[in-house]
């Protein structure tokens, strides 16, 4: 592995669950443990939405919401990372938020250029995780210029962002190393891809495995963003396989429709989701929170409001609960297609993750539209009753949705 680690990824634009895929990535970088934190802030999110200075958000939603808005439209959300082993971090003095700050501003137009994307049209959000043995700091990016494109990165492009950025991270110890082997001044000042892959097989040679184990890391931070502990995983795994042998063999597999024993293996699979993943918990809470604030506008009195919850606690429940069916769909299929039953062996944990980050992108998604109807709600005419505030709330609080 190099001596820089640089990886980037996307989810493809045109997936129904993008954006709320885009937004929970965004949402785990600012506020996953590890996460350094801005002053005085429960989160670490900072970045530029504008040419400017770095400016650390106040709220991570900020960006989050624009990131899911251009999701939205189409526009390709890159998320990438850099990361170094712990002694090259502290060599180069990224000891704190500031210093990674500084490093990443130095380098964003090199990673956003070899993207294709103009200065006056980047716009980022990133996150520094100080964990131990690999720091790294990760980065979304995208050009908010841009409407649908073809989102195919050629490996060329990464490849070509690390060289550049190990010339430029590293160009006095690349310079003495080319001195140290006799090269031509032209040939030093040039800084050549040849020179730098000599650089790094001999920190390689110095280091043998280093980076191997946080460059592994990394990738699934980047393919997942969560990390669900094994034996979660395997006990929902089982969860799902004794509900689908609970499944009638013929119809749709809706909650609605489901025979009696179904429909209590469902409920119980959410209750073990609630207690047993906290993210899932988070947004779970967040959704139920942000229902409520809206109902808040145009309560008359505390029973109603209470009500209230009790039913978005219910709504919620039913969207886990069809996330949890679509698993035991998932495993329906499988064993339809050829080689499928060998497949669902070897991966039945997993599927388990699928589900569960299906379950949050969902959540994520419904989540923020609520907080989006609260803010809309804050600016209706002060002049209404709260009787016809509440009209209007009750005509259009679940317009659009079907769980």
């Amino acid at each position: 592995m190099s001596v820089l680690v640089y990886k980037q990824r996307h989810r493809h634009p045109n997936r129904k669950d993008t954006p709320g895929a885009n937004y929970a990535h965004i949402r785990y970088i600012a506020t996953r443990p590890g996460a350094v934190r801005n002053e005085n802030a429960q989160h670490g999110l900072f970045g530029k939405m504008e040419p400017g200075a770095v400016v650390e958000f106040e709220d991570w939603r900020e960006a989050a919401k624009t990131a899911y808005a251009n999701s939205r439209k189409g526009s390709v959300m890159y998320r990438s990372v850099v990361s170094f082993a712990e002694d090259t971090a502290k060599e180069l003095l990224l000891k704190d938020q500031k210093s990674w700050q500084r490093y990443i501003e130095n380098h964003i137009m090199t990673i956003a250029e070899k993207n294709g994307i103009k200065r006056e049209n980047l716009q980022w959000a990133a996150a520094v995780h100080g964990e131990k043995g690999h720091p790294h700091i990760h980065v979304v990016f995208w050009d908010k210029s841009a409407g649908v494109k073809n989102p195919f990165t050629p490996p060329q492009i990464p490849d070509a962002i690390r060289r550049q950025m190990i010339k430029d991270t590293f160009a006095e110890k690349i310079l003495a190393f080319a001195k140290e082997k006799d090269l031509a001044a032209g040939e030093m000042r040039r800084i050549s891809d040849r020179l730098v892959k000599q650089f790094e097989e001999e920190q390689r040679c110095r280091n043998p495995g280093r980076y191997k184990a946080a460059a592994k890391l990394l990738e699934e931070e980047l393919e997942n963003g969560f990390s669900f502990r094994t034996e979660v995983l395997a006990e929902l795994a089982d969860r799902l396989f004794s509900l689908r042998s609970a499944m009638p063999e013929g119809g749709r597999i809706v909650y609605q429709l489901l025979p009696q024993e179904a429909k209590e293996k469902t409920d119980d699979t959410v209750r073990f989701l609630l207690a047993e993943v906290s993210e899932i918990r988070q947004c779970f809470d967040r959704y139920v929170d942000a229902k409520c604030r809206v109902a808040g506008l145009y309560a008359y009195h505390d029973s109603w409001l209470q009500e209230q919850k009790r039913r978005y606690e219910k709504e919620a429940e039913k969207i886990l609960a069809n996330r949890v069916l679509s698993g035991v769909k998932a495993i329906c299929r499988l064993e339809k297609e050829e080689r499928g039953e060998a497949y669902l062996k070897s991966h039945r944990e997993y599927l388990a993750s699928r589900m569960i980050m299906e379950a949050l992108d969902m959540l994520a998604q419904m989540a923020w539209k609520q907080e989006e109807d609260f803010d809309s709600g804050r600016t209706l005419p002060a002049e209404l009753s709260k009787e016809a505030k509440k009209e209007i709330f009750l005509k259009n609080q679940d317009k659009g949705y079907e769980h």
